[in-house]
């Protein structure tokens, strides 16, 4: 495939040029979370508190953070710092492939210039991005099974409803005991400091040399934040050339939605909807609690044909349950991409991205048998032999599709599963002494519980997994 092979020379090039672990996105690419007032450099990073003090002067402090920073000088120096280790483990698992932090810095839209800058210049300076991650706050319709109480509002009513899950021992980040409210420091109407360093940034410099903002949740659609953002694009047009990436899960009511294309008629940046699906039918319902497959896709139908959205992808979350059907799922959207409107192509038309699910680790793949990840792998396989799949798939999609069939029969416990520190360390590579058989008694666990306060049937919506499932 040509762009891999570019990508890969780019790589070369831009990447290992410097070090054998630099990522322009520790410096250009954020994600913030502003409810908690947290940051990271992307999304498979853990976050951490951001300087509360430090922001009432700097706003650019909301990126800019002592662990940032220190992480920046490992990579100029070639280490791998460890709370990088997403890529690391991914780079293990191929070696001749592209992580994502090749994709991010490419993506994140960081010229060459601005590369040599960040590996050259002071690690301790501060610099505006280019790619924003923004969380406004946790306010969501759904409950997905991998989610927890700090990012969804329904999880955060399921465990003030129903107290906290019990007997999960292999969770240690212990997502599922508390509603999460300790860690949500401010909600829409508060005077949230955080937020108003944001705005502050971006009417200063932020909206001048941003490339591109992903608005994420919770639910963006349900955040005034969300909207005080599109009057701002709506009333000062021609001051910012980036584009608009809205990351919504499509599964709340049409007014809601045509309210959100009609602001996005009266913009002058394009504006890219992200959504996210990795199953169908009642097989995405049950992981996705809350969502109609029914709504949801006659809402995207209405993105797609409403002719103020420049582009529409899809977002695939991986985790043990959702892998059975994901098989399904990219026929399905094969079948979706052939009836795209006909002005789609590979830019435009559902473009898919692919993330495994690494916490908490008893949702991850690595808890099914072997021989249940060997036959999704094979019937992922079967899928790319279709003969028109690289004409309807972009080489990006492609990789990641790949990358997850080989996730899927060469990872066996990748990640830390412990809340991890953020320290100078160094990555040491992947972790070999993972419970697997622990993992599996809290999948159960889990799911169990899920089932009786969801009103769910694991069994009955993934029956291909009922004898594992019963025997554990």
């Amino acid at each position: 495939m040509q762009l891999n092979e570019n990508m890969k020379q780019w790589k070369i090039e831009n990447l290992d040029s410097k070090s054998a672990s630099f990522c322009g996105s520790k410096w250009y690419n954020s994600s913030l979370w502003l409810s908690q007032g947290w940051t990271t450099s992307c999304h498979h990073n853990p976050p951490h508190p951001i300087d509360l003090e430090a922001i009432k002067t700097n706003p650019m402090a909301l990126h800019n953070t002592p662990i940032k920073k220190q992480e920046r000088l490992m990579m100029q120096q070639g280490l791998k710092p460890k709370n990088c280790q997403f890529c690391w483990v991914m780079e293990e698992v191929e070696p001749e492939g592209l992580s994502d932090r090749v994709w991010t810095t490419w993506g994140g839209q960081m010229s060459p210039a601005q590369l040599n800058t960040a590996f050259t210049a002071s690690a301790n300076d501060d610099y505006d991005l280019t790619y924003l991650e923004i969380c406004f706050d946790r306010t969501c319709n759904l409950g997905c099974s991998y989610c927890a109480p700090t990012i969804s509002s329904t999880w955060a009513k399921d465990i003030r409803k129903n107290g906290p899950y019990l007997n999960l021992p292999t969770d240690h980040r212990n997502h599922y005991l508390t509603t999460g409210d300790e860690m949500i420091g401010y909600t829409f109407g508060d005077d949230n400091p955080y937020a108003e360093a944001f705005f502050k940034w971006w009417d200063s410099s932020l909206h001048k040399t941003i490339k591109q903002i992903r608005i994420s949740g919770g639910e963006p659609m349900m955040s005034g934040h969300t909207w005080k953002l599109l009057d701002w694009l709506a009333n000062n047009t021609a001051k910012t050339d980036c584009r608009i990436e809205m990351t919504t899960n499509l599964a709340y009511d049409q007014d809601t939605l045509k309210r959100f294309l009609d602001a996005c008629s009266r913009i002058d940046v394009p504006v890219w909807v992200y959504t996210s699906a990795e199953s169908t039918g009642s097989k995405m319902e049950y992981v996705r609690d809350g969502l109609d497959w029914e709504l949801w896709n006659s809402n995207l139908d209405l993105v797609l044909n409403s002719g103020v959205i420049a582009n529409t992808g899809i977002c695939g979350t991986i985790s043990a349950a959702a892998a059975d059907g994901f098989t399904d799922f990219l026929y399905w959207l094969a079948d979706r991409k052939r009836t795209a409107p006909s002005n789609s192509n590979h830019s435009q038309g559902l473009m898919l991205s692919v993330n495994p699910v690494r916490f908490p680790t008893f949702q991850s793949i690595i808890v099914l048998p072997r021989e249940i990840r060997e036959q999704y792998a094979l019937e992922i396989t079967e899928f790319l032999k279709g003969p028109d799949i690289l004409n309807l798939f972009a080489p990006i999609e492609i990789d990641h599709i790949t990358r997850y069939s080989k996730y899927l029969l060469e990872v066996t416990a990748p990640h830390q599963e412990k809340y991890i520190e953020h320290t100078n360390n160094e990555y040491q590579g992947t972790v070999k002494d993972a419970d697997v058989v622990a993992l599996q008694k809290d999948f159960k666990s889990f799911f169990t519980q899920y089932d009786q306060r969801r009103g769910r049937n694991f069994v009955g919506t993934f029956p291909r997994l009922e004898k594992w499932y019963n025997g554990i």
